[in-house]
């Protein structure tokens, strides 16, 4: 089973589409781009929380 995550999921006007096998490796994925694009969202400490929240299985 694939995961997915799509960057608008959170609001963001980001074209930024993620898909793992593994929803770690998701998690791993997202966390990197949030961090090189959109660094205001740097030392959220819900960040983490909310893309739990929006990752749907494929």
């Amino acid at each position: 089973m694939a995961y997915t995550l799509t960057c608008a999921d959170t609001g963001a006007p980001c074209p930024g589409n993620f898909t793992t096998e593994g929803k770690d490796e998701l998690v791993e994925h997202v966390m990197l781009h949030a961090e090189r694009a959109h660094p205001e969202l740097a030392g959220n400490p819900e960040l983490g929380s909310m893309v739990q929240t929006l990752i749907k299985q494929v």
